[in-house]
């Protein structure tokens, strides 16, 4: 029987790539909230950013309605959204059918 030596749970995970995982889900999910304080209201709850790629700000949308509208009002929006993020000079809106409208 091998003897291993007992490792700390804490060292595994600040290394794994689960925790990189969940620190970019908290990056993300803060960022919505800031975006999501800021803009129109007419705009909350439409929307969820969900990611951040190469200055391109990913923002899903529950229909083509309203991805339509929000790129219509994008030049708007973009500084609004730069105040939080300045890296951000384009925003792109994916459509998704499961996206509920809370």
């Amino acid at each position: 029987m091998k003897n291993y030596a007992i490792k700390n749970i804490t060292e595994i995970l600040e290394n794994s790539s689960l925790i990189k995982i969940v620190q970019r889900a908290n990056q993300l999910n803060e960022l919505n909230e800031k975006i999501q304080s800021l803009l129109p209201a007419q705009f909350r709850k439409l929307y969820r950013i969900v990611n951040l790629v190469e200055n391109q700000l990913i923002i899903e949308v529950p229909n083509a309605t309203i991805s339509q509208g929000l790129q219509m009002q994008q030049t708007q929006l973009l500084p609004i959204i730069q105040k939080v993020s300045p890296q951000i000079d384009e925003c792109v809106f994916k459509i998704n059918p499961d996206f509920k409208l809370s």
